[in-house]
């Protein structure tokens, strides 16, 4: 499942928008299957409080990155399926 950008292409001008953009697109990231719907609900109070920019696109970062890993080991682990047999390839 590809990662896309939730965000607007066009550059943002005001703090409060690029907040909210970098909100948006963390909660559209951690709506990933490799992010449990606990993990969604424990991070929601954190992105609604956190007004810092550089903390909200670590915490995206981190997110996409994580999914990017679990998306890695999703198809390395369907690729030893096929080779082994186990599914058609």
């Amino acid at each position: 499942m590809p990662v896309k950008p939730c965000r607007p292409s066009a550059p943002l001008d005001k703090p409060c928008c690029e907040l909210e953009a970098l909100r948006a697109e963390l909660r559209c990231i951690l709506q990933h299957p490799a992010i449990t719907p606990e993990r969604q609900q424990a991070a929601e109070p954190h992105i609604r409080r956190c007004t810092e920019v550089a903390r909200l696109g670590q915490w995206l970062a981190l997110a996409v990155a994580e999914c990017g890993h679990w998306e890695e080991q999703t198809l390395a682990a369907e690729g030893a399926l096929v080779g082994d047999g186990c599914l058609p390839g």
